[in-house]
């Protein structure tokens, strides 16, 4: 296809070639094509696409087997959950049944430590009446203290289960957590590139891979053009190479294009080309 391009008006005025006479210059068009393809290595389940159908953005392309994507989420969820698991018992300190037998011990010394001082109340009045040894005195008044100890041991251990852990290990816990958590995110997202989607609105210029072959980064499933994806390659005389600023419109002319069509020149190479590769 041969292209026949003119710059607009405020440009074409320089030129007598710019009319219906010689060209400014000639070249060809080119489709940007783009292969879409999964990110991962998997087999084709499905491709309902034919070539030259047209399709939308988010349009399905292809699926893939989901099945090791499904585990691999699966795994990051049960690994979040105990994550999860760990901070929350960092946190609560020990179990309740673990407190719980702590207080049953608790109340057993206070009760037995009341007792130590009412046995040890008896024996002073019965040494007042001198009906009591010294011995016995002491026995009662070391019985006292033994009983009190217990009471205050059990009271600090009750005190510490209940505290949560140190605030290193919770940090360190809540850092695994995240850590989790954005593995199972990216465990989502894998599997929701088993899909594959239209980046644009477009054409299907082939389609590549069937229902059944291998599709990954370097097997691509589909080429597609997206709409407006279509580039003009011209070659400009030398003598007009000055008025070809970046940014400048251009009407064209081509087989099958619609009448009054504009180009807006994106490039110009600092190579000559001395003949076009179309003639």
């Amino acid at each position: 296809m041969m292209d026949w391009v003119c710059m607009l008006p405020v440009i074409a005025g320089l030129f007598s070639a710019c009319g219906p006479g010689e060209p400014l210059a000639v070249g060809y068009a080119e489709g940007e094509y783009v292969l879409l393809a999964p990110i991962e290595t998997a087999r084709l389940v499905s491709v309902e696409l034919r070539k030259g159908d047209r399709i939308t953005t988010g349009a399905v392309v292809a699926t893939l087997e989901r099945r090791d994507a499904e585990i691999a989420v699966a795994e990051a969820e049960a690994a979040m959950r105990n994550a999860a698991a760990v901070l929350d018992n960092l946190k609560s300190g020990k179990r309740p049944e673990e407190i719980a037998v702590i207080e049953a011990s608790l109340n057993s010394a206070n009760a037995q430590a009341k007792e130590a001082e009412r046995a040890f109340e008896r024996q002073k009045g019965l040494s007042r009446g001198g009906f009591a040894s010294q011995a016995n005195m002491d026995s009662a008044q070391t019985q006292v203290e033994l009983t009190a100890a217990k009471v205050a041991e059990l009271e600090a251990n009750l005190a510490v289960a209940r505290l949560p852990a140190r605030a290193a290990e919770i940090e360190a816990a809540e850092s695994s957590l995240k850590r989790a958590s954005a593995s199972l995110e990216n465990a989502q997202w894998r599997l929701s590139q088993r899909t594959v989607l239209a980046p644009a609105d477009g054409e299907v210029a082939d389609v590549i891979l069937r229902k059944g072959e291998l599709a990954g980064p370097q097997s691509p499933v589909v080429s597609f053009l997206p709409d407006g994806a279509i580039k003009l390659k011209l070659y400009v005389p030398e003598p007009y190479l000055s008025a070809m600023e970046i940014g400048r419109k251009l009407k064209v002319n081509c087989d099958g294009c619609r009448p009054g069509s504009l180009a807006t020149i994106s490039y110009v190479s600092s190579e000559p080309e001395f003949t076009p590769p179309v003639i």
